[in-house]
Order: structure tokens, then C-alpha cells, then sequence
């Protein structure tokens, strides 16, 4: 079978799969079979073996990493717009002469279309393509961040505000999406250790920047730099981002959604082939006339793997958050620091989230080929498989090593609540800091990839989905935090969020035991 019939049966499928709601979530979603698959699919005829020898992805390993790499970085935009204005808050205030709360009514309006518009994007690229919805996206954000730098009064810099988180929120589905495009199982951890070590690193890093720029010139300089930053973005995707969509570009190999390059590569070509329409245009058209089912991001939450991983997910990414509000409050009242030497105070999170990210992708790595070799896989299958057999213990090749991560995370929050509460040496809480840098990085890893393992075919959409639920509970867990120290104080709110956190284990060996059965039922 020809790669062009193999990508138009993979198209075909992808049509069909957005007739009905169970096609929607068959097994054929979950586990797509293209062109681009090691597998038996599509192998009746007596072109199987030729099949079985192509590429998962016809890039190599540097346009890979490449690849990987821009996603990342377009991923930043939204959590770095986020952190990078909190210093900002009070200046903004006095400009408008407003009182502080009614500027916080912008952070949480933020974070409400933070998460929420990834749903309304990712369905959208997961059918018409990353580029285009890059593009568009990041042009809106841009827009946008002109407004918010020269907004006249507050009203206006509030709408504006919402329409920046609608605008860069997508970008982290979308790079998650383009990594789960280009990737293999057996890969997939360390390439997503790029996306998550630049998502926290930024996260962390941004009230540093936000607080200098503030104290030194404006906090419109905030949304300049932001528009720098998108700008940026912009050039590099519509340059060197090619189109990675799998139902649109098999393993690389159509050109569709063409970067300028491709497209006077695809002129040239068809220069010599005349009055043919080419592939790659018809199945762009083919795929513009579809409509994207906008619910599809929400329909996941029925499964309860889906659910068990999501809220594990969401649960650290929660207390993620409340480390990052709490320092300033605390930091300030116990240690006596200034804005800048508080905001100096992230780096130690900062690096220990890059260098968890990277350990956590090369475990993730390590323990699926330990469980590919024991299901025997030859090494080979292990690195090139882009197709994983229904029956492949996913569940534990992820979770093999998680419990590590996890019980570091919890025992750190609850021994960061006491150091705080007995004013240890600064030193204390910031190594503290590093360590559950470290570890809660490794588990929001390890939860990315194994959603992109279970939904490969619509890595943005799940993506989408998962970030309602994370943003959802870092709201909730940033309005309550500081009125629980109120109550009990910092040792016992921290502990009581270590605790929390320690129900979490449970769900391992759950996923482990039961997941499966739950992937075959859905399968159905």
C-alpha cells in the first residue's frame, strides 16, 4: 500500500470519526492506525512488510529536536503572561486608581480563560492542523498585547486582558500536540521533559522579570516585552514549524499547511506536473470542510482513568500554584525582603523544575523500554514503534517510578510548612523549593505523556482538557490557601496539603491494576 492510500484511509477514518459521539471515542481514536504506525493495521495486502519498515516520523533527530523545541518554547507564552504580571498588580492599581482587588478580578478572569480556551482550540488544530491555528492564535495574542500596553482605562485593560488568555492559552495544547505528533512511546518522556522543563522554568522565572520591569520602568513595558515575545513567535512558527498533524501529513512525508520553504518547494514540483491537483491540497480542502466537535475535550472526563490521571495531574499542578502565591506574602513578613529579592527567590524552583523535567523524561524512557523488553519487543520495535498494541502495559511502563516522585513532593510540602512556621534560615525553604521543583515537574510529566500515550491522535484536544482541570484547582487551591494559614496556621495548612496530596498514591496502583480494563472497554 502506497503512503498517499495509506494517508487517505487514515483521512477517511478521521472523517468518520466526527460523524457520531462513539466514533468519536472509539478505539480507533485511541488507537489510530496511519500510515506512519508500526503495526499489523492496514497489512491484509502484500505490501505488510514495506509497511511495517517506514518511518514514524521522516525527520531526523535534530529537526526533531527542533520541532520539539519550538513547541516548547510557543508553550511558554501563556504561563509566562500569567506569572509575569503579578508584581505588576500594585502599579497597576495606582495607575487606574482602582483598589488592588478590583485588579485581581484580572488575574482570575485570566485564569478563567486560561482554562477554557484550550477547548475551544484544540479540537480545531487536532482537524485543520498546528500551523494554522499557531498563526492565528499567536496574531491575536500580539494584537492584543498593543492594547493591554496602551490600554486608556481599566475597563478596557480588563476585556483586553481576557482576550490575551483566549489568545495565548492555546499555545500550550498546541506545542503538546506538535511533541505527540513527531514522537514514539519510547521517546515521547524525554521530548516532553523539553515542553515541561520550559513551561515551569517560565513559571517560575516570570515574576522576576515582571517585578524588575515594574520597579525599573512601567508595567506597560510588561505587555511590551510580550509583544516582542509573540512577535517572535510568530516568525519562528510560520518559518520553521512545518505542519505535523498526523492525520494531515502521515509521518512527515505530505506537504500541507506548507512553511514558505515547502511552498515554493511544492511550486517548483508542481511546475513540472501540470493541471494535477496535488495531495497535499486536496486533502487541506478535504479537511477545511469538516466542522470540529467542540465537545470532544469535555467527553473524555467519562472515563475514569482519564479522570484518576487528570486529577493527579491537576492536584500538583495546585500546589505548584500555591507555592508561587504564598512566597511573596511570607518571604516578605518572616525573611524582611524587598519585591526583588523575593522575586530572586524562585530560582531555586526555577532550576530544580528544569532539571526534574529532563531526570523524569530519561526515567520515563528508561521504564517503557524495561516494560517493552518484558512484553518482547526487540530493541529495535522499542525505538521505532509508533503504534503501541492495545494490550501494552502503558499504565505501568508510566507509572513504574511515579511513587518516587510523589512521596518526595509530599513529605517536602509538609516539612516547607514547619520551616516557614519556625523561621528557619532562609536557605532552608529554598532548597525546599528546588526539591519539590524537582519532583512535582516529574509528575506533571509523567501525567503529559501518558494522556498523549492513551489519546495519540488528539494530544492537543487532551491536553485541552487536562488544563481545565489543572486550572480549575490552582484556583481553587490560590483562593483558599491564605485564609486556611489564617485559620490554622502555615505548619498545618501545609501539612494538610501534603496529606491531600498523599491520597493521590492510591490512584497508582489502581491505574495499574484496572486501567487497562478501562482502555479495552473504551476500545469497544
Amino acid at each position: 500500500m502506497t503512503t498517499k492510500e495509506e494517508a487517505t484511509d487514515n483521512n477517511d477514518e478521521n472523517t468518520k470519526s466526527n460523524e457520531t459521539l462513539n466514533n468519536l471515542e472509539s478505539g480507533n481514536e485511541e488507537y489510530p492506525c496511519s500510515s506512519t504506525a508500526f503495526s499489523t493495521c492496514h497489512t491484509k495486502d502484500t505490501h505488510s512488510e514495506k509497511l511495517i519498515e517506514e518511518p514514524h516520523c521522516i525527520h531526523r533527530p535534530l529537526k526533531k529536536l527542533m520541532i520539539a523545541c519550538i513547541g516548547s518554547f510557543t508553550g511558554i507564552i501563556s504561563p509566562f503572561s500569567s506569572t509575569i504580571y503579578y508584581p505588576a498588580l500594585t502599579p497597576i492599581s495606582e495607575d487606574f486608581n482602582v483598589t488592588v482587588t478590583l485588579v485581581n478580578l484580572t488575574v482570575t478572569m485570566y485564569m478563567v480563560f486560561q482554562a477554557f480556551s484550550p477547548s475551544f482550540w484544540g479540537p480545531i488544530a487536532d482537524l485543520w492542523g498546528r500551523r494554522p491555528i499557531f498563526l492565528l492564535t499567536l496574531t491575536i495574542y500580539s494584537v492584543v498585547c498593543i492594547g493591554l500596553a496602551m490600554a486608556p482605562s481599566f475597563s478596557v485593560f480588563l476585556v483586553l486582558r481576557m482576550l490575551q488568555a483566549f489568545g495565548s492559552s492555546s499555545s500550550g495544547a498546541l506545542g503538546a500536540g506538535v511533541i505527540g505528533d513527531i514522537t514514539t512511546p519510547s521517546e515521547r518522556g524525554a521530548y516532553f521533559s523539553i515542553y515541561t522543563s520550559c513551561v515551569m522554568a517560565t513559571t517560575a522565572f516570570g515574576p522576576i522579570v515582571g517585578g524588575a520591569i515594574a520597579q525599573q520602568l512601567s508595567w506597560r513595558w510588561v505587555f511590551w516585552l510580550l509583544l516582542i515575545i509573540g512577535v517572535v513567535s510568530i516568525l519562528v512558527v510560520l518559518f520553521f514549524l512545518p505542519e505535523t498533524l498526523r492525520s494531515l501529513v502521515g509521518n512527515g512525508s505530505i506537504i500541507v499547511n506548507p512553511t514558505p520553504q515547502q511552498w515554493i518547494q511544492r511550486k517548483i514540483s508542481k511546475s513540472k506536473v501540470q493541471n494535477q491537483p496535488t495531495e497535499s491540497t486536496t486533502k487541506t480542502f478535504s479537511q477545511y470542510r469538516q466542522l470540529p466537535n467542540f465537545i470532544r475535550p469535555f467527553m473524555v472526563l467519562r472515563y475514569p482513568d482519564v479522570i484518576l490521571v487528570l486529577v493527579i495531574n491537576g492536584c500538583y499542578y495546585a500546589i505548584l500554584f500555591v507555592y508561587m502565591t504564598t512566597t511573596p506574602t511570607h518571604f516578605q513578613n518572616i525573611y524582611g525582603l524587598n519585591t526583588l529579592e523575593v522575586g530572586l527567590c524562585y530560582i531555586p524552583y526555577g532550576i530544580g523544575s528544569v532539571v526534574g523535567s529532563f531526570i523524569a523524561g530519561r526515567i520515563l524512557n528508561r521504564d517503557f523500554k524495561i516494560i517493552a523488553e518484558k512484553q518482547g519487543m526487540q530493541p529495535d520495535e522499542v525505538k521505532k514503534s509508533g503504534k503501541l498494541d492495545p494490550d501494552f502495559p502503558i499504565y505501568r511502563a508510566r507509572l513504574r517510578s511515579a511513587w518516587i516522585q510523589f512521596t518526595i513532593s509530599q513529605l517536602v510540602t509538609i516539612a516547607y510548612g514547619w520551616t516557614l512556621y519556625v523561621q528557619a534560615h532562609l536557605a532552608v525553604p529554598l532548597v525546599l523549593q528546588f526539591i519539590v521543583g524537582l519532583s512535582i515537574a516529574s509528575v506533571l510529566n509523567c501525567c503529559q505523556t501518558l494522556m498523549v500515550d492513551l489519546f495519540p491522535g488528539r494530544s492537543a484536544s487532551i491536553t485541552a482538557t487536562g488544563n481545565i482541570i489543572k486550572s480549575s484547582l490552582g484556583a481553587l487551591a490560590t483562593a483558599t490557601v491564605e485564609p486556611g494559614i489564617e485559620s490554622i496556621g502555615l505548619g498545618y495548612m501545609f501539612t494538610t496539603l501534603g496529606l491531600i496530596l498523599m491520597i493521590s498514591n492510591a490512584f497508582i496502583p489502581v491505574l495499574i491494576k484496572y486501567g487497562p480494563g478501562w482502555s479495552a472497554k473504551r476500545r469497544e
